[in-house]
């Protein structure tokens, strides 16, 4: 079925700044929604289809931030001007925090929580 939601956890959204060092300098983006599985990073380079880069995630309000080993799973670099399809990149977190630090409160795991529920949760 083409367009179907095959999400399994639920997503936070929230933008909360993302930062990682690569082959081709310092990426900055910050995260457009986040689940335990990965996130929608919106940042003006999108890495290429399948690259791997360590990625950390800083939780504003709080002297956390998670550094996760991720694989980009889509990537696009819309026209500018398109605040429809912001450029960014779609990605699947390979090595995670454990999943009993990342609690989720209880509620339809399709359904998405808000910014305080998502940065109360670590």
């Amino acid at each position: 079925m083409t367009g179907e939601d095959r999400r399994i956890y639920p997503r936070a959204e929230v933008r909360w700044p993302v930062s990682a060092m690569t082959a081709e300098g310092s990426l900055r983006g910050e995260t457009m929604n986040l689940s335990m599985m990965g996130a929608f990073i919106c940042c003006t380079r999108p890495l290429g289809l399948n690259e791997t880069v360590a990625l950390t995630i800083n939780i504003p309000d709080s002297d956390h931030s998670l550094t996760v080993r991720a694989q980009v799973v889509w990537s696009n670099v819309c026209v500018s001007g398109d605040d429809r399809s912001p450029n960014g990149m779609g990605v699947r977190f390979i090595w995670h925090w454990p999943a009993a630090s990342f609690h989720y409160p209880h509620h339809n795991q399709k359904e998405s929580m808000d910014a305080t529920e998502a940065r109360d949760s670590f």
